[in-house]
């Protein structure tokens, strides 16, 4: 199943009614959520629990999965798209990477995405751009006492 999903850090309740109402344009360029990560290339759900795995590894700690990290649903839709509240504890460890390293991240990721669905894929610039963006995002998020939220929508 090929989901469009973003990461927004800021006040969970203004992003969800935003995300529900679609009204993208201020959480997407800063007016209405402090940071943006956008993982919107037909991805699976387990796609961004691998990417938990190799960010773990990275910090050595043990891996808190992104699915089994929401906490709360702030908005959405029923059956077409939800906004989930990502615990603290799973934003505290993307926190701690690198982002130097996403390169690096993503070409792990992608290689292990590809043999998850038996397929050979390449890294590409939106696969690397999107890790770095998320790593910052939750730097921002921690830093700053925001909480993020992950949306997915069909």
């Amino acid at each position: 199943m090929g989901l469009s999903l973003e990461f927004y850090a800021g006040d969970a309740a203004t992003i969800g009614v935003d995300f529900t109402a679609h009204k993208f344009g201020g959480l997407r360029d800063g007016t209405r959520a402090r940071a943006h990560a956008d993982f919107s290339f037909h991805l699976s759900p387990t796609d961004l629990d691998i990417l938990s795995e190799v960010l773990a590894e990275r910090v050595g700690a043990a891996p808190p999965l992104l699915n089994d990290s929401l906490i709360g649903t702030v908005g959405g839709i029923a059956n077409s798209s939800g906004a989930e509240l990502v615990d603290p504890a799973w934003v505290r460890l993307v926190a701690a990477v690198d982002d130097g390293a996403a390169p690096e991240l993503a070409a792990e990721w992608v290689k292990r995405v590809g043999a998850e669905h038996g397929e050979k894929l390449d890294v590409t610039p939106d696969a690397v751009r999107s890790v770095g963006e998320l790593i910052r995002l939750c730097r921002t998020a921690v830093n700053e006492h925001l909480a993020v939220v992950h949306t997915w929508y069909l």
